[in-house]
């Protein structure tokens, strides 16, 4: 299968099916999936027609203190966007942790209806700067080495990473870039 048949790269794929990876998490790290956003939700049931792929989880103090650290600086807007004691939804995972969406060619959500933290990992931004995560369990990270590396294996440039940063913090309700005036909230 290539990349035109199922959105993911060969080194996607292939990780997914080694372990606690970005779509198959170890058993009791469920509070740290990413959030969806109404958006996302709505444009994964509009071209995935499977019921149960979306849970709906607790603004746990841990959860809410995760996503502070990935926004450094605007922890007082994260919290208002997630309060504690709140809900917000996240694709489901089975019992052995792997995504409900992930099948045997790898995820089978169309890449243009994948949650924008989906389509960006491993990668993030710090400031205007784009980085990654450098998780040693990344097979992409593991493969490439250097972010140039990582971005060529991946089949994608900072422009693109860029934009899903930007689309990402939109759907949350974050303003496109650090500093800028708070957006609606959309979840």
């Amino acid at each position: 299968m290539t990349r035109a048949q199922s959105g993911d790269s060969d080194v996607c794929r292939r990780c997914s099916f080694q372990g606690p990876t970005c779509c198959r998490i170890s058993s009791g790290q469920e509070e740290f999936c990413f959030p969806l956003s109404q958006i996302e939700k709505e444009r994964i049931q509009e071209l995935v027609p499977y019921t149960g792929g979306f849970v709906l989880s607790s603004n746990s103090k841990a959860f809410v203190d995760y996503a502070c650290r990935l926004f450094p600086g605007e922890e007082k807007l994260v919290r208002q966007l997630f309060p504690e004691g709140k809900d917000h939804f996240r694709l489901a995972v089975d019992s052995m942790g792997a995504c409900r969406f992930l099948g045997p060619l790898g995820c089978e959500i169309p890449l243009e209806a994948r949650p924008y933290y989906c389509r960006l990992f491993p990668f993030w931004m710090a400031g205007a700067t784009v980085t990654f995560f450098d998780i040693p369990t990344c097979l992409a990270r593991r493969e490439g080495g250097t972010l140039v590396r990582m971005l060529d294996i991946l089949d994608t440039n900072k422009a693109t990473v860029k934009d899903l940063y930007g689309r990402l913090r939109l759907v949350w309700g974050l303003p496109p870039t650090k500093g800028a005036s708070p957006v609606k909230k959309t979840f």
